[in-house]
């Protein structure tokens, strides 16, 4: 086991890496980030030497199916506590009225202190034993290899960095992103968008991430038993998309390639996630998540998508997701128009026109944010980044078929298997409806 996760790690670091080029717009951006950038290499050493220790004496296996689930709600219970520590200390710094917050905190701050010393001395057993049932799980779907599930399910739970994420402003597609530090303040991502947009004309949006698929993949800290189970599988369908095509494309610049990447990963995170539930948290899944106790089948969503957002039971409502589709779909359409002005050498009426577009978005940002919503920002980078998360219809995703097509083939799959198969070498859209076809005509 060790040595195959060695093996895959070492692939990951070695593959060819793009070197800077002296002012390239990529270049520009990473000096920008500077001291904020966030250092892989040294997690990734961290995080190896963490892992041979727990491989080296596995404490998981002297305890019971029962026990180790246990182990992990346990551990998501302490998560959970943790935060609601954290939570009490950070509103008594922010209350102007309090004049020593640091002494009324103290005993607050050292529960929270000790709490999250037993965290992390109890955290690399808690990702063995999630490791494991992932593993038990894929290995019923088919996905062992002469015993053992390659590449081995490896996570690790931990303050994850934030990610900018570039778009050129005449369309909407992630060009660029960097890691940053976990834990970014806010004053300092927004300096960061606004100097990418001054000395590249480029739109940047500094977003947080639940999990990123280095190897062993970065899980963000969570009290929330299901999301951690799918997110892990999720980052784990990236890893194994990654020995493929599929997942080998995935840094083209190819915004089709994105989307069928993380829709997948999605549609397979959850799927292995709630399995894993109703194997091994049975009761909490019932407790916590009644509708999700029953498996339900896939539905084959509309593969003609018009401008029109999807149905919702009360129209009356307003929908966050609905605003974000009507938003998406209107911008591209602006952007389009920009395109085709700079195509006949009218630059001018170009830039007023992608002014507009972003004038635009940031008018829905307010209206969305007036019924109770929070989007600092609203701008390509977030459509570019959000909208490749595909497996919903409407959305940030707009009216780009790529992602119902995705869920389409899920639904005509007979098995989980032999969806990631069949997708795993797709690249293009038209690709990905012939698969959508071929495997439509086989039930």
């Amino acid at each position: 086991m060790l040595a195959l996760m060695l093996v895959l790690a070492a692939f990951i670091l070695l593959v060819p890496q793009e070197y800077p080029v002296p002012g390239a717009p990529e270049t520009i951006i990473s000096r920008l980030a500077g001291n904020e950038l966030f250092d892989f290499m040294a997690w990734m050493t961290d995080s190896w030497q963490e892992k041979v220790a727990q491989i080296s004496v596995p404490v998981q296996d002297y305890l019971t199916d029962a026990q180790r689930s246990q182990f992990v709600l346990d551990f998501t219970q302490s998560m959970n506590e943790w935060w609601r520590l954290e939570w009490q200390v950070r509103q008594v710094y922010a209350d102007a009225s309090v004049k020593d917050p640091e002494t009324q905190t103290k005993e607050v701050r050292a529960k929270r202190d000790a709490l999250r010393a037993d965290i992390e001395q109890r955290r690399p057993t808690a990702e063995a034993i999630i490791q494991q049932q992932i593993s038990s799980v894929l290995t019923d779907e088919g996905f062992g290899v002469g015993g053992e599930i390659f590449p081995p399910v490896a996570a690790r739970i931990t303050p994850l960095p934030y990610m900018l994420i570039v778009s050129p402003r005449d369309q909407i597609n992630r060009v660029n992103a960097e890691g940053l530090q976990a834990g970014l303040n806010v004053d300092i991502a927004d300096r960061l968008e606004r100097q990418v947009m001054s000395t590249t004309n480029q739109a940047g949006l500094v977003v947080p991430i639940g999990g990123l698929a280095a190897y062993p993949t970065m899980i963000q800290e969570t009290g929330d038993t299901l999301w951690l189970m799918q997110t892990i599988a999720h980052e784990w369908t990236h890893n194994w998309l990654y020995l493929r095509p599929l997942g080998y494309s995935y840094l083209d610049d190819s915004p089709v390639v994105r989307i069928i990447n993380e829709t997948v990963a999605s549609i397979a995170g959850d799927e292995l996630g709630l399995k894993v539930m109703r194997r091994y948290y049975l009761e909490t899944l019932k407790e916590k998540y009644p509708d999700l106790v029953e498996p339900q089948p896939l539905e084959v969503p509309d593969l003609n998508p018009s401008a029109q957002p999807p149905p919702q039971r009360n129209p009356n409502e307003f929908s966050y997701n609905n605003a974000l589709y009507e938003t998406r779909v209107k911008v591209e359409e602006m952007l389009a128009e920009a395109r085709q002005l700079k195509a006949a050498g009218k630059q001018a009426e170009a830039e007023t026109k992608i002014v507009a577009a972003e004038n635009y978005m940031e008018e829905r940002r307010q209206f969305i944010n007036s019924h109770g919503y929070g989007l600092r920002k609203l701008n390509q980078a977030y459509f570019a980044f959000y909208g490749a998360y595909a497996d919903q219809p409407g959305g940030a995703a707009g009216s780009d078929p790529t992602g119902p097509s995705v869920v389409a083939l899920r639904a005509y799959s007979p098995s989980l298997r032999q969806f990631l198969d069949r997708v795993s070498s797709v690249l293009t859209l038209d690709d990905l409806q012939k698969a959508v076809a071929e495997f439509k005509a086989q039930r």
